[in-house]
């Protein structure tokens, strides 16, 4: 199909009434909104019940258009649709809980080959439900535009001097924008208590001079909690940014209180003290300005840009 050819025009706009149900795992959410299309033309060749969420996975009639109204004046009809599907969301969590994504709903006709119309935006324009609260986002302003999707497998249809073109057909889809910003400052005490915990008790194993011990134990038990929480909560690939950087500064700062440990209990037991007295303060501040440089640095530049 070439967009030269295309002369019928489908208008189409939404209004978003829930996000919901995120999974980071799986890499999906659940939407659910209004879609209304306006046709101009017979009844019989209006496209509208022919669409689809193309990035939706399949889930039986959950997906479905549900046909809730529709009128018919001087030629032009307008339907009303109810829709709720899943999205397929690839989270970017590398800057987690920092991470901004652009969720995408690109619809078009269920049928690839059915592709002789355009989907345009209406002039009455798409939106948003302004009562729609997410507490752990920022919902951004919804855009709609005009899209398509290149075909490029022949689907056993075309002859064989078909398969060797790159571009088989192009299907015209109309495309949802939502940007979405993690309310980081929400998620960043949730996600990371243990290891805020795990610093606070090395700090207390470097200002107490005795027992310290259950201090540094109970540090290892923090941080490792947090990191099982953290992988059950995040992908693997989550870990390769902040998150994973922000777990290594916390296991280097218990392995630098350990060592300091051992050299003031043991190796320098028998050292002047003279020479104990002037090491042990300069161990809690480098200690926090080590782990607050380390912390700096990794922190996205999206954040302190």
């Amino acid at each position: 199909m070439s967009p030269k050819s295309v002369t019928k025009q489908l208008m189409a706009g939404a209004y978003i009434t829930m996000l919901d149900d995120f999974n980071l795992l799986d890499n999906n959410l659940s939407v659910e909104f209004f879609f209304w299309t306006r046709w101009h033309g017979s009844e019989e060749t209006n496209p509208s019940d022919r669409l689809a969420v193309l990035n939706g996975p399949s889930n039986n009639d959950i997906d479905r258009f549900e046909l809730l109204d529709r009128k018919i004046e001087a030629g032009n009809e307008w339907r009303l649709y109810k829709v709720r599907s899943r999205i397929a969301m690839p989270w970017r969590l590398q800057s987690y809980p920092f991470d901004r994504h652009l969720i995408h709903i690109r619809i078009g006709p269920n049928n690839p080959l059915a592709g002789d119309f355009v989907i345009v935006p209406d002039r009455a324009p798409s939106a948003i439900d302004p009562e729609l609260i997410l507490y752990d986002w920022s919902i951004g302003k919804l855009s709609a535009e005009t899209s398509a999707w290149s075909l490029k497998s022949n689907l056993g249809s075309w002859p064989e001097a078909a398969l060797g073109k790159q571009q088989i057909a192009v299907v015209p889809t109309f495309e949802l924008n939502i940007p979405l910003a993690r309310r980081s400052e929400l998620a960043l005490l949730s996600s990371f208590l243990g290891d805020f915990l795990a610093i606070g008790l090395c700090m207390l194993s470097l200002i107490i001079p005795h027992s310290r011990d259950d201090l540094i134990l109970g540090a290892v038990f923090s941080a490792a909690g947090n990191s099982i929480f953290l992988a059950q909560l995040l992908p693997i690939s989550a870990l390769s940014g902040f998150t994973g950087s922000i777990q290594l500064i916390i296991y280097l700062g218990i392995l630098y209180v350990i060592i300091a440990d051992e050299l003031l209990d043991r190796a320098f037991r028998g050292a002047a003290e003279r020479f104990l007295h002037v090491m042990r303060p300069m161990l809690l501040p480098s200690y926090v300005l080590g782990t607050l440089f380390a912390i700096y640095r990794v922190i996205p530049s999206n954040v302190i840009g």
